[in-house]
């Protein structure tokens, strides 16, 4: 995800309904989150890879609803309610350090006096267009303001369905990004 207040996105825009919904308690602040997150719980809780995709609702596209089937359905839905077994405290964190500004610049500014600039980390930016979890334009941020960035925007695919079918590709990526080979 792009910062929260970065400049030039709209950052709920194009996300599910679910998630405007939980980002919009994340922004009211920590008690209003945790009510929110704790019903959402108690549902993951119940979550059988039969019932995932339809769990998800607003979240997932066409092309993310035809994976989640299967395997990679069970997967999903133990991951997911593994995920509740300490709480909601690591959940409700990540969503309040989203909301929040970042608190470091995205330049690659050396630090002072050093004569050299410092070396940018590798970046890859994967992206499908049809993302409802994590909307197309926070990659596009993403690519157009990490510099040196790898940018890969998928048309067709959604969040899972990218986990999906490019998962070899990203992976061969990554280690293409640090030199190594496949």
């Amino acid at each position: 995800m792009a910062p929260y207040a970065a400049k030039g996105l709209d950052w709920l825009a194009g996300m599910g309904p679910e998630n405007v919904e939980e980002f919009g308690a994340a922004v009211q602040g920590e008690a209003a989150l945790t009510e929110f997150l704790d019903r959402e719980a108690a549902m993951i809780a119940t979550l059988t890879g039969e019932s995932v995709a339809k769990s998800l609702g607003g979240l997932v596209i066409e092309a993310d609803q035809a994976v989640l089937t299967g395997e990679f359905a069970d997967h999903t839905a133990a991951a997911l309610r593994a995920s509740m077994n300490s709480g909601i405290a690591g959940w409700r964190d990540d969503d309040l350090a989203f909301a929040r500004d970042w608190g470091f610049s995205l330049g690659w500014e050396s630090p002072s006096p050093s004569p050299a600039p410092a070396r940018p980390a590798p970046v890859a930016v994967w992206q499908g267009d049809q993302d409802r979890m994590v909307p197309f334009a926070h990659g596009q941020w993403l690519a157009a303001n990490i510099k040196g960035a790898r940018a890969h925007l998928m048309p067709g695919d959604g969040h899972l369905s990218m986990t999906v079918s490019a998962f070899d590709r990203i992976l061969d990526d990554l280690l293409d990004m640090v030199g190594l080979t496949a």
